[in-house]
């Protein structure tokens, strides 16, 4: 029986999740992605919180292909635009329900005791009515399409037997009843001075008519609209309220009725229903996300996840983060390929700085986790690692207060990092070893190359010591590369190739008119 649309059963839903966000999210810009998927823009520059409270599913990866299989599955069917249209417009008045229900519940429990009223209950009966045709119209609306994916298809089967069980019939026709008895009440109001007094209606004169009969004689025609919306003070609501528990006193039947269905229907909404519409934003959210990125041309795709490292690939994958960053820029992102088979483990990444290598190893990291949740990765297509833990080690900048070096910063993070790791990790480490001399420097690569080795992990190294690309039969040889023409200028195209040793420093210099000569030649004139 359907639970969630994130999880095939109860007990998989009910397993801890992550509440912060991993270790790994600020190296990878994982952070700046979800940022943008969990807030929207309310203008000057200010964001909001979207409100279904999806951040603990974003931050848990996934060990279990039959759950990461359920949600690609309905990740695909959610591609139709007229089905996420559907479902869009059902979320957003579900939740907008709940907020409402929200308030009625802390007027109840308010200790300022006047906001217990009838006009407080009204608002629960209207909530009742809305949430009732709303989940009617939904459920006939799925009926007439055939739902190819498990989750979306269990959901529309609860939803039928949910509308016609006996408790939900029995709500929307007493909605119904009371509401038609509410609509055949009529009172008058006499107000003098600060009394006001309320009685039945006996066929007394409508004034009102006579009043506009009067002065149609004036009018010339539509005017223009002057009315301003002012928000309606609590005191106003006050009085409203006062005046409407006065009525009660004359139509205590019917306020009785109000009453009952209050006490009955104050928690009218079905939990599954109100889960559902809070996590289908999962989905929704990640599509919205990534469209504009796919009107770039940018390839998505849904990878296969591997319990084990022997053939790993990805074709045309990039940075999700600095690609939608780029996104109003049609053709800045480069995308890339990588490949690794037995007994291949660890990709060395070499080449000229600013090159795009530090993208590269966090587009490596970042397809990962979002394969781990079940969502499309960029790629044209991909064969992924199902893994326990991703781990990196990027560079950061020697924070003065503290007592140790920066090189001794590098090797403590280094060996906590090997401390958690098992043969089931992703290892990524960026750039490290760059305050010590190039022999030390090497040295030390070296060890690390052999235990990753040992290790057996997938792994990434960027790298500025050319050495580490040959290390062994683990090590995939990857290189930034330039244009043949114009050295100085960087393509931003990672490809499989034993490094070169060149720093190209001399044609970035000479480019920017840096060299000895050229400097000299300025003195001199």
């Amino acid at each position: 029986m359907f639970y969630s649309i994130l999880f095939p059963t109860k007990e998989q839903h009910k397993q801890p999740r992550q509440d912060r966000e991993p270790d790994y999210f600020t190296d990878l810009n994982l952070n700046q992605i979800f940022t943008h998927i969990l807030t929207v823009e309310k203008g000057f520059g200010q964001k909001e919180k979207i409100g279904f409270d999806l951040e603990t599913f974003f931050n848990t990866p996934l060990r279990d292909p039959e759950i990461i299989k359920y949600r690609q599955d309905i990740l695909r069917e959610l591609e139709d635009e007229n089905l996420r249209a559907m479902l869009v417009g059902f979320a957003q008045t579900i939740y907008s329900i709940d907020q409402s229900v929200i308030m009625v519940h802390d007027a109840i429990s308010s200790l300022t005791k006047w906001r217990d009223n009838y006009l407080t209950r009204g608002q629960l009966l209207n909530c009742t009515e809305m949430y009732c045709q709303t989940v009617s119209s939904f459920s006939a609306a799925l009926s007439g399409i055939t739902l190819r994916s498990a989750g979306l298809r269990d959901f529309a089967e609860y939803l039928k037997t949910y509308i016609a069980s006996d408790e939900f019939i029995a709500m929307g026709e007493h909605a119904k009843r009371l509401r038609e008895k509410l609509s055949t009440v009529e009172y008058c109001m006499l107000i003098k001075y600060s009394t006001i007094r309320v009685r039945q209606y006996k066929g007394q004169a409508n004034l009102v008519q006579d009043v506009l009969s009067t002065f149609s004689k004036f009018s010339q025609g539509e005017g223009r609209d002057y009315r301003l919306h002012i928000f309606e003070e609590s005191q106003d609501i006050k009085m409203e309220a006062t005046v409407l528990n006065m009525v009660a006193t004359h139509y205590k039947d019917i306020f009785s009725d109000l009453d009952f269905f209050f006490e009955k229907y104050y928690n009218f909404e079905d939990k599954k229903v109100q889960r559902f519409s809070s996590e289908i934003q999962f989905y929704l959210s990640w599509l919205a996300f990534i469209a504009p990125l796919q009107k770039c041309g940018l390839s998505f795709c849904y990878p296969t996840l591997n319990e084990t490292a022997d053939h790993l690939y990805c074709r045309d994958g990039f940075d999700l983060a600095l690609a939608y960053k780029n996104r109003d820029n049609r053709g800045a992102t480069v995308p890339n390929d990588f490949e690794m088979n037995t007994p291949e483990r660890v990709i060395v990444v070499t080449g000229p700085n600013q090159g795009g290598k530090t993208t590269f190893a966090r587009a490596f990291g970042q397809m990962h986790h979002l394969a781990a949740l079940g969502l499309s990765v960029p790629g044209r297509e991909a064969s992924l690692f199902l893994f326990d833990n991703i781990l990196t080690h990027f560079e950061r900048e020697e924070d003065l207060t503290m007592l140790s070096g920066k090189l001794q910063d590098d090797l403590t993070r280094l060996r906590n990092l090997f401390e958690k790791a098992t043969s089931q990790s992703i290892i990524i480490v960026n750039e490290i070893f760059g305050s010590t001399t190039l022999s030390d420097a090497l040295s030390l690569g070296t060890r690390m190359m052999d235990a990753l080795s040992a290790l057996n992990a997938p792994a990434l190294v960027v790298t500025f010591l050319d050495e580490l690309a040959t290390h062994g039969p683990e090590a995939i040889s990857m290189m930034s590369t330039v244009k043949e023409d114009d050295p100085a200028e960087r393509t931003f195209k990672i490809t499989r190739k034993p490094p070169d040793g060149l720093a190209y420093a001399m044609h970035l210099t000479r480019k920017h008119g840096l060299t000895y000569e050229q400097l000299s030649g300025r003195f001199k004139k």
